[in-house]
This record gives structure tokens, C-alpha cells and sequence, in this order.
């Protein structure tokens, strides 16, 4: 089904661009430099993996799957590795390309709303919703409800704050950590925690969820780390967090904070250049 123009009605705000389907709910751009940051870290959480898509343990013939939150489409689309599988992902914004694979489709929805679909899934899949979910248990109740007998869901996704090795390091003595603090303030008063993530294994069970898996990866910002994969995994990071910096404070420290476009361009220019300089601090993300 072709989608309504009033979901290109976007908004502009301090030189990014913002989903206009249920406007103001995602902090987050939804513009050309955050769909390529998008599709990069689509291949750090692939090196996590060892090149997997995911770590259910579901079948080659699996048939009904959904993406929630699928951004550029990217993992449903190399999803196609499996040819049994139909694959609706669904995002707010229409940021995902039209020339997909024919058992491919994606559907502007808020997973906030009740699910509609005329079928249940064999796999859910969801990833890097930190932003987003404000309410993990009506979103985890809704995916147990929509999924068949047997099937899986798989949570992919960030906890902050990040971590670094030195334990001298503060948020008063690091740009970084400073970004962190301000950053799970702001997205509380709209009604996001950022540590959630850590949080849902409980959560999970209580909903009805069977033999649930919680593993933690650390992913290091920077090349510091040993091991031509984990040296990869740390450009892919920094690469990522130099472009997450504006794509998840631009909008919560203006609309939330009230700080001025300029404070906040000033304000990550520090976190920058420690990131840059201080290669003694060494940093990593909990996925």
C-alpha cells in the first residue's frame, strides 16, 4: 500500500531532519547522515556477530518475520538469505529504499500503537530502540501476543552510559561522560531511560517469555582494543559515536534542555576532541 504524502512532511530543525508520522516522538534525525550512520553500525552489530544477522537459534524455513524499527531497512532486506521468509519492517519515517526483494515490505507505524497484523510471526526481530521505547513492557507484551507458538523475538541494543577503563574517569572530568549524563537526563523527562536495555531480562520472563538469553557485548570507541576484530568493531564505534553525538542531542538538549543550537555544537566539539586526543581514556558501549 502506497503511503500518504503527510508522511514527507517533515520537520526541519536546526539543520537535520525529523520524522513527520506521529511528529516529536523520536529525538532522533531520520535524514541522509543518519540513515548512513544507520547502515554502518548494521555492520558493526553484524561483527559482533560474526557476521550473523541475529542469535536465535530459528530455523532456515522460517516464514513470517518482522523488523520493529527497521530504519533503512538494511537488516530486513539481507534478510533474504533466508527465501521462505516474508519480511515487514516497520519505522516511522519512509527512509527505506523502494527496490527491494520481492518477499520484502515495509509499513509507517508506531510500535506504541496496537498491533495489526493478519498474520503471527515465526521471529521479531528489534534493534538500537534506546532512543525510542518508552514503555518496554507494553512493547514486549505486544511482540509475546503477535508471536506464534515456539517462535523468537531478539532484542538487539545499547545501554548507557558508556564505560571506560580508567575508573578515575568522570562525567566531571570527561566530555564524554558529561554527553552521557545530559543525554539519559533529557531523554527521562520525556520518558526514556537509557539503561533500560539492561533491565528488560526480567521483564521478558514476567511477560511469559521461555529460555530468554541476555549476553552483553562490549564494543570498543577507538582502535585501541586487541585483535583485528575487536580493532575493526572500534573504528566502526567511533565512526558511529562521532555521528551520533548531533544525531541524539541536537533535538533532546534544544527541545528538552533548552540549550541553543551553538551550545550544544561548542559542547560536542569537547567531546570530540577528548575522543580525539586522549587516547590514554579508552572508552567502550554495552550492546
Amino acid at each position: 500500500m502506497s503511503v500518504t504524502d503527510s508522511v514527507y512532511d517533515y520537520r526541519y530543525e536546526n539543520g537535520r531532519r525529523y520524522h513527520a508520522y506521529s511528529e516529536g516522538k523520536y529525538p532522533v534525525p531520520n535524514d541522509e547522515i543518519e540513515k548512513d550512520r544507520l547502515d554502518l553500525q548494521h555492520h558493526a552489530f553484524r561483527l559482533t556477530l560474526d557476521g550473523a544477522l541475529y542469535r536465535a537459534p530459528i530455523g532456515k524455513d522460517i516464514h513470517h518475520v518482522l523488523d520493529v524499527g527497521t530504519g533503512t531497512g538494511i537488516w530486513a532486506i539481507v534478510f533474504q538469505e533466508h527465501p521462505s521468509a516474508e519480511v515487514i519492517g516497520t519505522d516511522l519515517s519512509p527512509i527505506q529504499p523502494t527496490d527491494v526483494p520481492p518477499n520484502c515490505s515495509f509499513l509507517i507505524d508506531d510500535f506504541d500503537n496496537d498491533w495489526v497484523f493478519r498474520q503471527q510471526f515465526d521471529f521479531i526481530h528489534t534493534r538500537a530502540m534506546v532512543a525510542a521505547m518508552k514503555n518496554w513492557n507494553r512493547f514486549l507484551q505486544q511482540a509475546y501476543d503477535n508471536l506464534k507458538p515456539g517462535g523468537y523475538l531478539e532484542v538487539q541494543d545499547f545501554a548507557f552510559p558508556p564505560l571506560c577503563t580508567d575508573p578515575s574517569v568522570t562525567d566531571e572530568n570527561s566530555p564524554l561522560l558529561r554527553w552521557s549524563t545530559l543525554f539519559l537526563e533529557a531523554a527521562s523527562r520525556i520518558g526514556i531511560d537509557g539503561s533500560s536495555p539492561l533491565k528488560i531480562g526480567p521483564i521478558l520472563r514476567e511477560t511469559g517469555f521461555e529460555n530468554v538469553e541476555c549476553k552483553i557485548y562490549k564494543w570498543p570507541v577507538g582502535r585501541w582494543a586487541k585483535g583485528d576484530k575487536m580493532k575493526l568493531l572500534g573504528k566502526f564505534a567511533y565512526e558511529d559515536l562521532q555521528d551520533w553525538l548531533p544525531s541524539s542531542c541536537l533535538g533532546l538538549f534544544t527541545r528538552v534542555l533548552k540549550w541553543s543550537r551553538d551550545e550544544v555544537e561548542v559542547f560536542l566539539s569537547t567531546v570530540r576532541r577528548e575522543l580525539k586526543e586522549e587516547k590514554h581514556r579508552h572508552f567502550y558501549a554495552r550492546a
